[in-house]
């Protein structure tokens, strides 16, 4: 059940009305009102010549701005002002490419799906690339053909894998461990995407 609005009433008083008076008025002669006539042109006059010199101000004001010399700029300023022009610029760049490549991942893509950890069996696998992109989860059965974004078949074939590490004999510095690591096997897949269109 809606509440109810209380409703307020409001008295207006009425005010008697009032009448303007003009500054001529019938009791006034014909020199009285020559007078008051007299002295409204008077200020007006007064008014149209302060005018005139204010609107000769500005203009001799902005010739003067317009005349009077730029600043020197200094060099420690004109890097920093080329350093931020060029921030602008490699930002605009920057996100046209991120544009089209986000273009090129959206776009859908044909292929079978292999699991190579466990061959048979289904894989659950999430997607995401992009900060502004929803999370989605994709459920994969071993052998079947499924049609998915570009961007996340190309994360299938080149990010799921389990690294080997092949060291350089000879080279091992007691102090750093690492510097017996020669380079990163990457060939040992869990999952593949085998293309069909692409």
């Amino acid at each position: 059940m809606a509440r109810q609005k209380k409703i307020e009433t409001v008295q207006v008083e009425e005010k008697p009305e009032v009448e303007m008076t003009d500054t001529v008025t019938e009791e006034m002669t014909t020199a009285e009102v020559d007078n008051v006539l007299e002295q409204t042109l008077t200020e007006l006059d007064l008014a149209r010549i302060e005018l005139s010199k204010v609107q000769i101000e500005i203009q001799e004001r902005k010739k003067e701005l317009e005349s009077a010399p730029a600043r020197e700029i200094s060099p420690d300023e004109r890097k920093i002002i080329d350093k931020q022009v060029a921030g602008f610029t490699k930002k605009a760049a920057l996100s046209d490419k991120i544009e089209k490549q986000k273009a090129y991942d959206s776009e859908l893509v044909t292929g079978k799906f292999m699991n190579r950890r466990a061959p048979g069996q289904q894989a659950k696998l999430t997607y995401i690339k992009y900060a502004d992109d929803p999370v989605k989860w994709y459920i994969f059965e071993d052998g079947k053909i499924y049609t998915i974004p570009r961007g996340f078949a190309d994360q299938i074939n080149e990010h799921y894998y389990t690294p080997h590490f092949n060291q350089k004999q000879g080279e091992m510095d007691p102090n750093k461990p690492a510097s017996a690591i020669h380079e990163i096997d990457t060939s040992n897949k869990k999952y593949a995407f085998v293309p069909m269109n692409f």
